[in-house]
């Protein structure tokens, strides 16, 4: 599947844009430099439940739709939510690599 940012209607240019701030956002979260790896999904392990965290689609654990997965380093994953208006900013969820199964990358 080709690369996308949900619910970014206005063209590739404001999606690259988007996609730069969240990278931007789990760097400041985190300390740690991001990678360019455009990640789809992450299969891993949250609250004592694994999981499918998917591009798009909804989180389980909370219903907040996937924005972006980012990589951070070489151990650690942000995974990050549309938020539920524009006003809002959530952190993202910080995943270690020990709680990551699986990562499938966009062609």
């Amino acid at each position: 599947m080709r690369f996308f940012l949900p619910e970014s209607s206005d063209g590739d240019q404001a999606s690259e844009k988007r996609y730069l701030e969240l990278r931007e956002q789990a760097e400041a979260c985190t300390g740690s430099t991001s990678r360019d790896r455009r990640i789809r999904e992450i299969e891993c392990r949250r609250h004592g439940h694994d999981c499918v965290l998917r591009v798009g689609d909804p989180d389980t654990a909370d219903g907040r739709m996937v924005a972006a997965i980012l990589q951070l380093g070489r151990d650690t994953y942000t995974v990050h939510h549309l938020p539920s208006d524009a006003a809002e900013r959530t952190a993202p969820t910080v995943l270690q690599r020990t709680e990551v199964y699986g990562v499938t990358d966009f062609d």
